[in-house]
């Protein structure tokens, strides 16, 4: 592994574009096509959006974004302490929702764009309570250097990194 970076965010969703600025920065420094880097940032976006709108917290509103950079992929682990859900709990695409305001929306679609631009996507329940999702992303470069590089980083023993926000 290159680098665990893990993010303790509020769950109102203040540090999503911080969260997702990581990922792009440091994908950005090892030399991943922007391809990747942009569907990793949506990847990371959609996850943390659901939390906040969805995890509906049953301790402090609290939520965990772990970023795992390996040598050929990225893991985006995303851990709430909500009521947590199962996959078959999921609404269908495009039906009707209600929306943090109060109105109805049209929603789902997050997932499934998730589902077309991760290589693997995971649902668990987390003990006591809650839900953690995991998806990979498969990491390209920009050139044979870039990813030779990365394969040395990964070589190394990997650091970890360890964000909480007050």
């Amino acid at each position: 592994m290159i680098l665990k970076i893990a993010l303790d965010l509020p769950g109102d969703g203040t540090y999503l574009r911080i969260a997702r600025r990581i990922g792009h920065t440091l994908m950005q420094d090892l030399g991943v096509v922007p391809q990747d880097i942009t569907d990793t940032e949506f990847i990371i976006g959609e996850l943390c959006t659901n939390v906040v709108r969805h995890a509906r917290t049953m301790t402090d509103s609290r939520y965990t974004v772990t970023l795992e950079y390996h040598a050929d992929r990225v893991a985006i682990i995303v851990e709430d302490k909500g009521i947590g859900f199962s996959e078959r709990d999921i609404s269908t695409v495009g039906s009707v929702r209600p929306d943090r305001d109060g109105s109805d929306r049209l929603g789902g679609f997050g997932l499934d764009l998730i589902r077309l631009m991760a290589d693997h996507i995971e649902f668990r329940r987390s003990e006591p309570h809650g839900a953690t999702v995991v998806a990979e992303k498969t990491l390209h470069f920009n050139s044979p250097d870039e990813a030779r590089q990365a394969e040395e980083l990964a070589d190394r023993p990997g650091g970890e990194v360890r964000v909480s926000t007050s």
